[in-house]
């Protein structure tokens, strides 16, 4: 069987909840604080896995007590953590997030062991010929170049998700098969502002990405739904009318979800349309590996959602 093979960042997220965000040099009391797995690799792998395909996570972690939550927590998930490397003498990636209650958030990430890669993470990557690899920009980009150069030498497609945004070389735009982007991400790599009330917009972003080199393209835009693109054609897929709580993983939720449909032998539209109803339920659920939903509970919306 075909799996998922997911390189990206794994983070332990601690979330206080205040008032209103402290100005500078300012201390206040907070209402309490949280801690949640998280990091947009680790997101991912969750909603590859609970969507039903076999899925290998491949990242780092430290040798602190973050490292060994986490890493219980995917074994938990039923993932395949063999890729996974615990670095000594090395935290754990972490973020510290402010959120207040208006829901306004600030966030500060501290990569740790995300960003700790030698070459042997090479001989984590047992890709084979089927199977879909997927990564982000949470770690260097020379090690999703080297993946993804290995992918596409073993018969594997490549999905990328560009975030936090950055230029893309030359050589990871030839050797991704699928871009996935949000409004914000197509504006910084198309140089272009978007509106995403506007599909005439948005597909001249698109197309702009197209004619740098990219093959095809999906672009999420929450309650705008999801637009894909290829030379060929351009397609909209609609999103659910749903009462959001909190957007939080939503679009690795998405990802996930895409990928998932993709190794169950559907096509991208089809693909996509599960996602989409995928990342409908999670807005619903408050925190990000905690919102991510299960293949039965999108089946059965995805049954009503095609009648």
């Amino acid at each position: 069987m075909n799996k998922a093979i997911v390189v990206g960042s794994i983070n332990m997220d601690i979330v206080a909840f205040v008032k209103d965000h402290p100005k500078v040099g300012e201390t206040i009391f907070g209402r309490e604080v949280k801690y949640f797995p998280g990091g947009k690799g680790a997101n991912q792998a969750v909603s590859c896995k609970r969507l039903g395909c076999e899925t290998l996570m491949v990242g780092r972690l430290g040798d602190d007590a973050f490292g060994e939550q986490l890493l219980a927590f995917q074994r938990q998930e039923g993932i395949d953590v063999g890729g996974v490397r615990r670095l000594p003498n090395t935290a754990t990636g972490s973020a510290f997030i402010t959120v207040a209650e208006s829901s306004a958030n600030s966030i500060v990430v501290i990569p740790g062991a995300n960003a700790q890669w030698d070459e042997s993470f090479l001989d984590d990557l047992p890709i084979e010929a089927g199977d879909i690899v997927l990564t982000q920009f949470e770690i260097p980009d020379r090690v999703i170049e080297q993946t993804f150069t290995k992918a596409k030498a073993c018969g594997a497609m490549t999905i990328l998700n560009p975030t936090p945004v950055h230029p893309v070389s030359p050589l990871l735009r030839d050797s991704t098969d699928l871009l996935v982007v949000n409004e914000i991400e197509l504006a910084a790599l198309s140089g272009m502002a978007i509106d995403a009330e506007s599909d005439e917009n948005i597909y001249a972003g698109a197309s702009t990405l197209l004619q740098h080199g990219f093959s095809t393209i999906v672009v999420t835009l929450g309650e705008k739904g999801v637009r894909l693109f290829n030379a060929d054609r351009q397609h909209r897929i609609d999103a659910r009318t749903v009462q959001a709580v909190d957007s939080t993983a939503a679009g690795d939720t998405f990802i996930g979800s895409l990928t998932a449909g993709l190794l169950s032998g559907l096509d991208l539209p089809e693909a996509a349309k599960l996602a989409n109803i995928a990342a409908s339920i999670s807005v619903t659920r408050a925190g990000a590996a905690s919102s991510i939903p299960t293949l039965v509970e999108v089946e059965k919306l995805r049954a009503a959602y095609s009648r």
